[in-house]
């Protein structure tokens, strides 16, 4: 695929490319290698101390920047260029590099500013889910699933209560599962399910919900406002078993009180956790946990900790199944703005399924860019071939490769139904056990596959910076090989010495010419 568009865009990249050159005159020539204006302009624009008003601060740039140019010359006259490690180091900054041009990040930012608003809130709501089969499966196999949910949700809608129903439904019955939810919920849940779950009003009851797990009857119950996150240190005092008497309830609290008064006295909480701590993981630290939010630790625990209100606020003994804690308040976060958690966003959703809503502004504005032309019927005896055998099924695989209709069209180039069947037997790959869900998925990254080879086989036309900051990569990492040879490694007082030696030495070795014209009328060419 990658050898069909690299040869499809070939003559048009190079004729680009000459029409380019013809309009950015040489500012210089350095070993016979001539420099374009745009490069010189480039690099200065991006030295803080160069004045393009000012022509003796250009002309001082002019000198700093030949003079690299220089080295760069002698560091290829010497092949580093040609040194396996150099090359490696080039190939893996121009893969990084590509993957940062092949993106769309004003699209990728307003998909994590949706997804950080709903951090700000907690939904908490009750399920009934009606999972399917287990394994691969096709639309057949998931009648039962939603059968059974309409029956419940019309039992519901006649009177039963949404609790009476999932209880009873849930009882000895694996592949129904009730269950009441309150936890930080974005990225935790299959995408469709959390657009639901965050356009329900408190109260309201939603019809059964396709999720690639089962058919999901969703009532709202309350949605809060996230308090944020809290970093707290405690004292844990255990109980003797894990089935306490009360006796062995009242001995364990009246240790944990005397260790509280200690504390409200004004003993060292830390001093006394590393003592008295049977927390044999943060005892040694000074019972210091690391910050959580709501939903992570035991609701006795995570209750008492939100409501000390000052950090060095101490609690009361708290009961949890482990025994009573006191906790001591450290620091308290009430919002993480969305620098600090943006990152950490986009990792989650770029290693998830999630990574299609991630990418999807990319996706389209390369569909358009290519001038994607999709044939609906094409897809249609697919998806009807996926109704009856799963996309991974040998049978999918003949049956399909016999299809050869135009499925999708980019750039004139046609793609055909086999050429997809193809594509999904090779790759084979996806978190969907859904026939129709794991066919959809491999067209979007069938789709993807190629538009992102095409604009990886164009970047040198279409995105100068691209150029430019390759070219100032393998300059940069020349000069840098070279001068720890002939400076850096001498000691710090003779550098400046060595330094000047070699750039005379360099003068003296590669004729140098600067096109004085163009330096001296420089100002027309920066807009």
């Amino acid at each position: 695929m990658k050898k069909i568009v690299m040869l499809l865009f070939s003559v048009v990249i190079m004729t680009t490319i000459d029409a380019k050159e013809k309009k950015d005159p040489v500012v210089m020539t350095v070993a016979g290698n001539d420099i374009l204006l745009s490069e010189f302009i480039y690099t200065a624009a991006k030295d803080k101390g160069v004045d393009f008003n000012n022509k003796k601060s250009v002309e001082n740039y002019l000198e700093l920047f030949k003079n690299y140019k220089l080295k760069v010359a002698d560091a290829e006259a010497l092949t580093i260029s040609k040194a396996p490690k150099f090359i490696r180091e080039m190939e893996n900054y121009k893969s990084q590099l590509q993957e940062s041009f092949l993106m769309d990040k004003s699209k990728e930012d307003s998909v994590l500013h949706v997804i950080y608003s709903r951090t700000k809130y907690i939904p908490g709501f009750k399920q009934i889910l009606f999972r399917f089969p287990g394994g691969e499966i096709l639309p057949k196999d998931t009648v039962e699933a939603y059968k059974n949910a309409m029956d419940a949700y019309n039992r519901i809608k006649g009177g039963e209560s949404f609790e009476s129903v999932g209880e009873s439904l849930s009882e000895g019955n694996d592949g129904i599962g009730y269950t009441i939810i309150e936890k930080a919920f974005p990225l935790r849940y299959p995408k469709v399910i959390e657009d639901k779950v965050f356009s329900m009003k408190v109260g309201e009851m939603s019809m059964p919900v396709r999720s690639p797990v089962g058919f999901h009857i969703i009532k709202m119950e309350k949605i809060i406002p996230d308090p944020g996150k809290v970093r707290v240190a405690h004292i844990l005092t255990r109980f003797a078993s894990d089935t306490p008497s009360e006796e062995e309830k009242e001995a364990t609290l009246k240790l944990s009180d005397s260790i509280y008064q200690r504390a409200m006295a004004g003993e060292d909480f830390e001093e006394l956790a590393k003592k008295h701590s049977e927390d044999t993981i943060t005892g040694k630290n000074g019972g210091l946990l690391s910050f959580f939010g709501i939903g992570v630790m035991i609701e006795s625990f995570e209750k008492a900790a939100f409501a000390l209100e000052t950090p060095g606020n101490i609690s009361k003994p708290v009961q949890t199944r482990h025994g009573y804690h006191v906790i001591k308040l450290i620091e308290y976060k009430p919002e993480i703005p969305f620098e600090e958690v943006a990152g950490s966003i986009s990792h989650t959703m770029k290693n998830t399924d999630r990574h299609f809503e991630l990418y999807k502004g990319f996706d389209e504005k390369m569909k358009e860019r290519h001038g994607y032309i999709f044939y609906q019927e094409a897809y249609e005896e697919l998806q009807r071939l996926a109704d009856e055998y799963f996309p991974m099924d040998t049978n999918f695989y003949y049956r399909g490769m016999e299809m050869e209709k135009p499925l999708i069209s980019l750039d004139s180039m046609v793609f055909f139904q086999n050429q997809f069947v193809l594509f999904v037997s090779q790759l084979g790959a996806s978190t969907k056990t859904l026939s129709i869900d794991f066919m959809s998925e491999m067209f979007d990254i069938f789709i993807r596959n190629i538009v992102t080879e095409m604009e990886r086989d164009i970047l040198e036309r279409d995105y100068p910076e691209y150029n430019m900051q390759v070219k100032g990569f393998y300059d940069g990492t020349l000069v840098y090989e070279l001068s720890n040879k002939r400076v850096w490694s001498f000691p710090l007082e003779e550098q400046d010495k060595l330094d000047a030696e070699w750039i005379k030495e360099l003068n003296e070795k590669y004729p140098v010419t600067i096109n004085k014209k163009v330096v001296k009328n420089i100002k027309k060419y920066l807009n």
